[in-house]
Parts: structure tokens; sequence; C-alpha cells
């Protein structure tokens, strides 16, 4: 790997960068005529597509993105031939179009071969990669997931699928109702298919949680956490909730393998199917993680309020437990006699698989995601607590 790479940020691109070696017409064919799939749709949802309004907004969008994409090559255009000059650059040892930062490092687009390589920072120790690595290739077993090609441990990168496709996350929240048709259709059997890919692990409830706990504590990823003021509402929150769950807790925990990640920001439509990427942080969790993640995921980082985001639980999970009851009915029996249990169990999964990212990832404010998600848990702790005191009422 002696070749060394040089990739450039632009103005108008918030994500990407720009490698400097590549030919500016075909940059160019690029920005016009492929996906961007780290751009999020912003199509209005329940808005006829044929109608005057739509039609309107998509000519404003044609033209914005014409304009935009010529000053992105016009900028790239005056980097390359030193014009100007970038505050930011990065040099890595494979050639791409394009790079953008992720957890660990960054991750190389070459959509002239249909490949993602990820570059690890040298900081990162050969552990956290080797452990990064198994994961990938549980995610590589399955069709709706990017296979793992090749790699170098000792050179720290990974070679993947490049998937195009539309990204499924919007700013805008998915009404309700189209949300439920999509869940449905697209993503309950990849769901069905992680809970029912290998015979799930059943663990006592009490030694599952405390050793979640320890993970924590004891000079565990906790006690490096400084924030002292972030560290006492994590703590209380998961003495509270813990708490909660061993009170109830007497059946074993169901352990399955799980994405982690689950959620719109990892999930591409694609003219194959929905995709799902960004299999770095699979493992085995409590089997309905991956669906809490899913529906969490839409009140932090879609300004979905959390009434709505209970509804739509309380919608959805009898549903996804009756699909999952044809496959591996001996897991839903457990499940549907101990939701809350499991609720709860994702909500200390959350947190300490937050906390362990907190270690590498400068990309993202991990402790304030961390707060934010407490704040939704307990509201949504809160609004359960009342419907549960309404329907004793009523009866």
């Amino acid at each position: 790997m002696q070749n060394r790479y040089q990739y450039v940020k632009i103005k108008g691109e918030p994500k990407r960068f720009f490698c400097l070696q590549q030919n500016p017409f075909f940059l160019a064919c690029l920005l016009f005529f492929s996906k961007n799939t780290l751009q999020p749709h912003s199509d209005e949802d329940g808005v006829n597509k044929r109608s005057l309004h739509q039609m309107i907004n998509r000519l404003q969008a044609y033209f914005s993105s014409t304009r935009t994409n010529l000053l992105k090559v016009g900028s790239f255009v005056k980097h390359k031939y030193h014009f100007n000059n970038s505050d930011e650059m990065v040099e890595l040892p494979f050639y791409g179009q394009f790079c953008i930062l992720v957890n660990k490092g960054h991750k190389i687009l070459d959509l002239s071969r249909n490949v993602a390589i990820k570059v690890y920072r040298s900081d990162v120790d050969v552990s956290t990669i080797t452990n990064e690595l198994d994961r990938l290739k549980n995610g590589s077993l399955f069709d709706f997931a990017p296979s793992i090609r090749k790699w170098s441990i000792e050179d720290r990168w990974y070679e993947e699928d490049y998937i195009s496709g539309t990204l499924e996350y919007s700013f805008k929240p998915l009404d309700t109702s189209l949300l439920m048709n999509k869940f449905s259709r697209d993503v309950i059997p990849c769901l069905e298919r992680l809970i029912a890919f290998r015979s799930p692990v059943l663990a006592p409830c009490s030694e599952y949680v405390n050793g979640i706990k320890n993970s924590l504590s004891n000079g565990g990823m906790l006690s490096q956490v400084t924030d002292g003021e972030i560290t006492r509402k994590i703590w209380a929150f998961i003495d509270c909730i813990s708490e909660r769950i061993l009170v109830v807790g007497k059946n074993p925990v169901c352990l399955v393998l799980s994405h982690g990640d689950f959620c719109p920001a990892n999930m591409l439509n694609t003219s194959h199917g929905l995709r799902i990427i960004d299999w770095e942080s699979a493992t085995s969790r409590s089997a309905l993680f991956d669906y809490y993640s899913y529906f969490f995921f839409r009140p932090l980082h879609q300004n979905l309020s959390v009434e709505e985001c209970c509804t739509e639980i309380k919608l959805t999970l009898p549903i996804f437990l009756s699909k999952l009851g044809i496959t591996v009915s001996d897991v839903t029996q457990i499940l549907q006699a101990s939701d809350a249990m499991y609720r709860r169990l994702f909500y200390l999964e959350r947190i300490a698989m937050l906390i362990e990212r907190q270690k590498y990832d400068t990309k993202l404010n991990v402790l304030g995601n961390i707060s934010k998600y407490i704040d939704v848990f307990n509201r949504y702790e809160e609004i359960s607590s009342d419907l549960v005191a309404d329907h004793v009422t009523v009866n």
C-alpha cells in the first residue's frame, strides 16, 4: 500500500470528500447521474406525485440539484489544479471517487468497481478491528446485506460491496399508516430472518442485566466518561430500569443475532428490495432489540413525538409477533409474555452500545445522544404507565 490518494472537502458537500486523482468529467457524470446514498430523501409523504404541487416541488429540486452539482464540479476543478486550498484533506491508501468519515476511520466509495473500503485510524487497536470484522461477517450471511470481499487486519482495512439505492431515512418521519405498510412489507422479513438465523440462547435475566452493568462499571466503559453530570444521569437511569427489569424478569432472556443499528439511516431501497448496511455492531442481544431500535430512532432523529412512537409500537408489536410466530413459535411465546421486559432490556443494551462507541467515534456527539435517549425512554415509560393506569380504571 505505497500509493496515497488525496481526498478534499469542497463547498456545498457536507459529508463526502472528493478524490483529487479522479477525472473531473467522470466526477460530473457521477454527481448528475448516480444516486447519493448518503442523502436523506425529502419527498412529501401523502402527496400525490402527479399533483401540481408535487410537480413544482420536483422541478425546483431538479434545478437546485443541477446548480449545486455544477458548483461542486467547479470547486473540485479549482482544488485539483491548485487554484484553491482545502482546510480539510485526508490521505488514504486506496482510490475511490469519494470518501466519508465513519466510526473508527474513513470509508472509501469506488463506484466504478461497486465497492466500499473502510480504512481504520491508527489509534484503533487490532483486537477492535478483529472483533468488528467478525461482526461484519455475520451480516455477509444475509442477501439483504453487503458481502465482505476481502480484508487485511495487519494493514487495517476491509472491502465490501457498495450498494446503490435510495436512503430510507428522511428528515420528515413517515406517516404512521405508510410506516405500517413499509414495516409489514419490507422490514418484518429482515427481522424474522435475523431472529431465526440460529438457535436462540437463553440467559438468566439477573445474570444478563448484571453483566451489562458490570461491563460499564469497575474500570469499564462508563468509568472512562469524564462528564460527571451525564455519568450521574446514566447511572440513575440504569439503576432504575435494572430494578424494574429484575422485579418482573423471572423468565430467562432470549438472545438472538442483532444488527445493532437497525434503523432507516442504515436502510436502502434498491431495485432488489430493502438492503441493510453498516453491520459493524452485529452480535447477540435480546430478541426485540432491533425491533425497538427501528421505532425509537424516529423520536430521536426524525422529530416524532414520543406519544406517536408509543402508538406505533402498540400497533405494530402484535403484528410483528404474530408473523414471527409462524417462523419461530417458541421464541414468540417467550416474547409475548415479557414484552415490557424486552423493551427495558433494549434501553440498557442501547446505552451500553453507545458508551462503547464513545471510545473511538469522532463523528457523533455520543454522550449527547445518550442523554436524549434517556429523556425519550423516561417519557415512554411515563406514557406506558398512564396507559396501564387508564386500562385498569376502565375495567
